[in-house]
């Protein structure tokens, strides 16, 4: 059984949207009764377009149907999100460990550990702060905000210059908090213009001393080694290493959560998100 001081970690390969979002609804009912940290880190089958809980199914639709995306609806709040060229994470927390306390204190854990990985890699990270949050809030859990996650800014955020790299938004259930987070990897392109802002490999290219070496890597997606320039899997691994050196967790790896012994519960708890009652009800 999980302790407070155990991270537990599930990788999973892309899989369908529906897929990904009742792995991790069971992923915070399992880790409830634990006392315990569960995250899944994940990428996506299809090009998805992932809702906020909270917002309006009919705000998407014109860009679903343009860009010919997979539309689902997390179980977390916040921004929607335009998935495929981004690595997701999905974390529980269960109710009695110290980071489920206040909200704000586990969005900053897993933020600042980002911003120290990304500044030891070379980029110039830092934490949205509250001083440059617009009046009246940060917009970022708003039904009525903008559409799109990274459109939006909330206090804690993971910016590389003005450029929003990572957010996250959770939702609090009974016995547990889930937090979803969306770390963008390289611009997508599958939205056209809806889908313009820089991701990571973007940005180290707008450096100039480091863009040889970033043209020499095959792909920042790509689990290979590039001098100068940490692969994805790298950054997520350092990522990870701090996180639980901050929390004092040991890690534990315990493989794929989709595909491994939670296989039928998963698709069985994914009918529940092909419902046009889930998918519509806002």
């Amino acid at each position: 059984m999980a302790t407070t001081s155990q991270l537990t970690i599930w990788d999973d390969e892309p899989a369908p949207g529906v897929l990904n979002m009742a792995a991790d609804e069971l992923l915070a009912e399992e880790t409830a009764g634990t006392g315990g940290v569960a995250m899944r880190l994940y990428r996506w089958s299809r090009p998805t377009l992932s809702l906020g809980g909270f917002q309006k199914s009919s705000d998407a639709a014109s860009l679903v149907q343009a860009a010919g995306l997979d539309l689902v609806r997390r179980p977390s709040g916040g921004g929607a999100i335009l998935h495929g060229t981004d690595l997701t994470y999905a974390v529980a927390v269960s109710r009695g460990h110290p980071l489920a306390g206040a909200p704000q204190s586990l969005y900053d854990a897993l933020h600042q550990a980002m911003v120290e990985t990304l500044r030891e890699a070379g980029f110039a990270a830092s934490l949205f702060s509250a001083g440059n949050a617009p009046a009246g809030g940060s917009g970022e859990s708003s039904p009525d905000g903008p559409l799109l996650c990274f459109d939006r800014r909330a206090v804690g955020d993971v910016l590389v210059g003005p450029h929003k790299v990572l957010g996250s938004a959770q939702r609090r259930l009974a016995g547990s908090i889930l937090q979803h987070g969306s770390f963008l990897l390289t611009q997508c392109d599958q939205a056209g213009p809806a889908c313009t802002r820089p991701g990571l490999l973007e940005l180290a290219a707008g450096d100039d001393a480091r863009e040889a070496k970033v043209r020499a890597c095959a792909e920042l997606l790509e689990d290979s080694p590039c001098e100068g320039v940490a692969s994805a899997v790298e950054l997520i691994d350092r990522w990870i290493e701090r996180l639980a050196t901050a929390e004092g967790f040991a890690v534990v790896r315990a493989g794929a959560f989709v595909r491994g012994p939670m296989r039928h519960r998963v698709e069985e708890r994914a009918e529940r998100f092909q419902a046009s009652t889930w998918l519509h009800r806002r």
